[in-house]
Order: C-alpha cells, then sequence, then structure tokens
C-alpha cells in the first residue's frame, strides 16, 4: 500500500488512540478498544495503517507503541471471552482475535525501524506475546502480567510459547505458561521480558524519552541489524496455524463465576 502524504496523516486524535510524532519518535497511544480490533475491522485498519505510516515517515527513526492501564488487562480480557461464548459467531471472532495478533506480531518482526511498546497495568499474556515481537519493552511499576489462559482450558495466544523459551528458555517458559502464576514488572525486569520500568506517573514521557535515546542510532545501522537478527517468520507462520487451530478445536470453558447463568 502507498501512502502519498505520510507525514501530514499520521498525526490523529480518537476515542480509540491517539498519534503524533516527537521529534524523531512516531507515538501510537492505544486508549481503548484494544480486544475489539479483533472484530471491528475500521479499529484494526486505523491501527495497521498508522503503523504502516510510521515506517514510511521521514522523520521517524523509532516507533512508540502505548497503551492504557486498563485496555490490555484482565478485566477487559474476560468481558471478551464471555462475549465469544455468548456470541452466534463466537467461533469465528476467537478466529479474527487469532488473526489479528499473528498479523500484527508478523508485522512487527519485519519491521524496518526499531519499534518500542509500552505497557502497564494489568496485562494478559497475549499481550505480553506481542510485545515480545518489539525491540524494547517498557512497563510501569504496578504492572501484573496474567495467564488467564488456563482458567479458560485455551491454548495460550499471542505466540507466547513462541517467544518466551526463546526469552527464558523451554523450562522457565513451561513453568510460566503451565502454572499460571501471575509475574510483576520486576520478575518481568529480571527475565529480560521487559526491559525499563518507570513509573505510573510518569509513564508517557518516561517511554518517549527511552525512544529518543534509542533514536540516536543510526537507521542504516538499525535496518543492518534487524535484517540480521529478523525472527524466524516461515517457523512464526507455522506456530500461528497450529496455534489457530488448536484455539478453534478446543471448545472455551468460562470460569465458575463467569459461567453464564
Amino acid at each position: 500500500m502507498e501512502y502519498v502524504s505520510a507525514g501530514d496523516s499520521f498525526k490523529s486524535k480518537s476515542e480509540f488512540l491517539e498519534s503524533y510524532v516527537d521529534e524523531m519518535v512516531g507515538v501510537i497511544n492505544l486508549k481503548d478498544r484494544v480486544f475489539d480490533i479483533a472484530t471491528d475491522l475500521s479499529l484494526k485498519k486505523v491501527f495497521f495503517d498508522k503503523i504502516h505510516l510510521a515506517n514510511l515517515h521521514p522523520k521517524i527513526e523509532v516507533l512508540l507503541i502505548l497503551s492504557s492501564k486498563s485496555a490490555m488487562g484482565e478485566e477487559k480480557h474476560a468481558q471478551f471471552m464471555k462475549t465469544i461464548v455468548e456470541s452466534f459467531n463466537g467461533e469465528m471472532n476467537l478466529f479474527r482475535e487469532e488473526n489479528a495478533l499473528s498479523q500484527f506480531i508478523q508485522l512487527m518482526c519485519g519491521f524496518e525501524k526499531i519499534v518500542v511498546s509500552g505497557v502497564r497495568g494489568s496485562v494478559v499474556g497475549a499481550f505480553l506475546g506481542a510485545i515480545l515481537a518489539t525491540d524494547h519493552r517498557i512497563t510501569t511499576d504496578n504492572t501484573v502480567f496474567s495467564f488467564p489462559h488456563i482458567r479458560y482450558q485455551m491454548p495460550p495466544q499471542g505466540a507466547l510459547a513462541f517467544f518466551l523459551p526463546k526469552y527464558v528458555g523451554i523450562m522457565k517458559a513451561k513453568k510460566i505458561l503451565l502454572s499460571g502464576d501471575s509475574l510483576s514488572a520486576t520478575q518481568a525486569l529480571e527475565l529480560g521480558l521487559v526491559d525499563e520500568i518507570v513509573t505510573d506517573e510518569s509513564f508517557e514521557q518516561g517511554c518517549i524519552k527511552a525512544a529518543k535515546k534509542i533514536s540516536r542510532v543510526p537507521s542504516s545501522v538499525v535496518s543492518m541489524t534487524k535484517h540480521l537478527m529478523q525472527c524466524d517468520l516461515k517457523g512464526l507462520a507455522t506456530y500461528f496455524e497450529m496455534e489457530a487451530k488448536l484455539a478453534v478445536k478446543h471448545k472455551i470453558k468460562l470460569p465458575p463465576n463467569e459461567s453464564l447463568e
């Protein structure tokens, strides 16, 4: 897809997201409705178009993707999973969620510029998997990563089982994915799953400051390095096919306190 005026069209503001350029950093701030990207094609298009525009923008050296406290958390996840069970086309919505996540992750793996992700508050495992596909991860001191796939008797989503062993080794990855225990920001930092922790009060500015520091690396060095270190896209595509089949094959079971009356 070709964009004529990337510089003019990148900046925008809505209830869904805000995007702007701060020096050499392109910022996409996801405010809400992140789970709706799976079922609302217009939201998905807006988000993905912004990412493509950032890649073409002549002034952007680093793309920074931020999220609000509740956008990726357990409460929104529980609402989404209940909707899938109640909905007539629930299996299709689950497939769309898997597809949206896989497209985003593969886009991050092939992105030519540095991508910094900033998350905070409650973050479910699927989105931990998604940010592991980015180059630099920042979180707040009160962030908690949870793994609710166990409660719903589902396989882990967001290529979590693909990336996690690469970061922590297969034994630690199995322990994390099979125990269901949450990870604090400090634990995630110690495991190398995040690179920096900032205070909640300074979240956006702290992420921008870190992104600006990274933007000093020459773009040619970034491009060559990322090309050499590009993740196994063929292996990732095969993994996503398996993940999607398992997700659709196994019927979602709501936890007792979330079951339908």
